[in-house]
C-alpha cells in the first residue's frame, strides 16, 4: 500500500519534494497546536523551562524525555524512504535540520535562494496576454517558496507588488484598493478576492459593450432589405 500524506496519528507525513512545502507548514502547525514546547525542541533544540527549579539532573531528565518525544513525533511524520536517510540523528533538532537541508540545501544555499527569490519578486510583472489567474499562479509560486525558507515579507509589500504588476486596464481596481482606509493592513487573500471580483465585472462589461456594438451592424444589414419593393410576377 502507498503511504498516506497524513499518518494515522494525524501528523502530516512528508513523502517527497512534491509535498515538502505543504508538509513543512502543516507539520509545524500540528505540533504547535498540540504542544508548543514540543515544537521548541524540534526547531530550537532541547526545551528548557524558563523558571527551572530542582537539581540539574532532574532538569536534564525532563529535557531528554521531551526531546525523545519530539524525535519520535518527527520520525512519525517522515516516509520510510526519507527516514532511512536521516535516522542516524539522535536529537530532534538535528533530525529536523537534516530534513530541511535535504529539501532546501544548507545555510549558504538557502541564502543564495533567498537572493534569487527576492530578485524574482522585484522583477515580477504582467505579461502580454496574461489573465489574472496566470498572474496569481506565477506570483504564488514565488511566495510559497519564500514562505518555506523563513524569508520575511509582509502582506503589504506583496499587495503593492501584485497591484503594480497588473496592466493598465486594472487602473480603477488598483485605485480603489489603494484608497481604502485600511490598505496597509489588508491581507493578500483580501486583495486577491477583490481582484477576482473586479475581473468578473470587467468581463461582464466587456460582453455588454460587444453586444451593443453588434446591434448597429445587424440593423445596417437588415434595414435595406425591408425597404426593397417586391414585384409581382
Amino acid at each position: 500500500m502507498d503511504e498516506q500524506e497524513v499518518s494515522t496519528n494525524k501528523i502530516p507525513r512528508l513523502l517527497g519534494q512534491e509535498n515538502y512545502i505543504r508538509w513543512k507548514v502543516l507539520f509545524e502547525a500540528a505540533i504547535n497546536y498540540n504542544d508548543t514546547e514540543l515544537w521548541c525542541s524540534i526547531k530550537d533544540g532541547h526545551y528548557i523551562p524558563s523558571q527551572a527549579t530542582g537539581n540539574n539532573e532532574t532538569i536534564k531528565r525532563q529535557m531528554k524525555k521531551r526531546d525523545d518525544k519530539a524525535l519520535s513525533t518527527l520520525k512519525l511524520g517522515l516516509s520510510w524512504e526519507i527516514l532511512t536517510r536521516v535516522n542516524y540523528h539522535t536529537n530532534a533538532k538535528y533530525l529536523y535540520d537534516a530534513v530541511v537541508e535535504m529539501f532546501e540545501g544548507n545555510v549558504e544555499l538557502r541564502d543564495i535562494k533567498k537572493g534569487r527569490l527576492k530578485q524574482q519578486l522585484n522583477i515580477f510583472k504582467f505579461k502580454e496576454g496574461d489573465r489574472l489567474k496566470s498572474v496569481l499562479q506565477r506570483l504564488m509560486t514565488i511566495i510559497n517558496e519564500i514562505r518555506t525558507i523563513d524569508m520575511q515579507i509582509s502582506d503589504f509589500e506583496l499587495n503593492k507588488k501584485l497591484l503594480s504588476s497588473l496592466s493598465g486596464e486594472w487602473f480603477m481596481a488598483r485605485k480603489f484598493i489603494k484608497e481604502k482606509v485600511n490598505f496597509p493592513n489588508l491581507k493578500l487573500d483580501d486583495v486577491i478576492s477583490f481582484l477576482q471580483a473586479a475581473e468578473h465585472e470587467m468581463i461582464e462589461n466587456h460582453m455588454i459593450r460587444e453586444e451593443k456594438q453588434s446591434f448597429p451592424v445587424t440593423n445596417a444589414l437588415v434595414a435595406p432589405m425591408g425597404n426593397l419593393s417586391i414585384k409581382s410576377q
